[in-house]
């Protein structure tokens, strides 16, 4: 089973949604690593944060053994760093930012130019509802909504292309891309509203299945995103 599968299966579609409680069904160590790779891409613990491997028990109800699982896990996918009885949750530096944006932004343009030969009509509509959802949450002031609905655009572009191989190099730097996105949120730079205007020209450009301009497009977006990225390292 995979990592996308288990998500949807224990959350639901929206990966920053509220775990479900544990099932039988599926192993538990799986099952708490789902949970605490949530718990850390909705920010309910921070960058830089240092947790007892006792209170993750606690809180999920279950023993050590399966935490100590899912950590090693998590380490892998870089969201944390495993200590002896604690784990940190990561903290990027400015020169990992910007490394791990200069390999999103060449996958991310392959997943732009494919998206729009391979996008399907139902593809548009989720890639427009999840703009929508961002819009809504950018007047209500609900930045972490923005963040959610943000994150829920670009998966739906990468589910579009049809292409595994690439949906598996996407999830293998997702948790850190969106722990990079709560770096910025939590201090307090928001470009909201520029990111729903380049993410409005890609979703216009993906429709009309111009994959030269959608992946233009792409490229601009990640431009821009790491300058922003770099204006908050430079300024927190």
């Amino acid at each position: 089973m995979t990592e996308r599968m288990l998500s949807t299966m224990l959350i639901g579609k929206n990966p920053m949604d509220d775990p479900k409680k544990i099932q039988r069904s599926v192993p538990l160590y799986q099952q708490v690593y789902v949970i605490l790779q949530q718990k850390i891409l909705r920010g309910e613990y921070r960058p830089g944060q240092v947790v007892a491997e006792s209170l993750l028990a606690e809180d999920l109800g279950v023993s050590r053994t399966p935490i100590r699982e899912a950590l090693r896990q998590l380490e892998k996918d870089g969201l944390v760093q495993v200590g002896r009885y604690e784990v940190t949750i990561s903290n990027p530096s400015r020169e990992e930012f910007v490394e791990l944006y200069l390999c999103r932004a060449a996958l991310e343009q392959l997943v732009a130019e494919r998206s729009a030969l391979n996008r399907s009509s139902s593809d548009i509509d989720a890639m427009a509802q999840a703009l929508e959802d961002a819009e809504t949450a950018i007047n209500e002031g609900n930045h972490a909504a923005v963040l959610q609905a943000n994150t829920r655009f670009h998966d739906y572009m990468v589910d579009s292309t049809r292409m595994a191989r690439l949906s598996r190099l996407m999830t293998s730097i997702r948790g850190p891309i969106i722990l990079v996105r709560q770096l910025v949120l939590f201090c307090g730079e928001h470009f909201e509203r520029d990111i729903l205007r380049e993410h409005h020209e890609l979703l216009n450009s993906i429709r009309e299945s111009n994959a030269s301009q959608s992946k233009d497009n792409m490229a601009r977006h990640m431009t821009n995103d790491i300058e922003r990225g770099l204006a908050r390292f430079d300024s927190c």
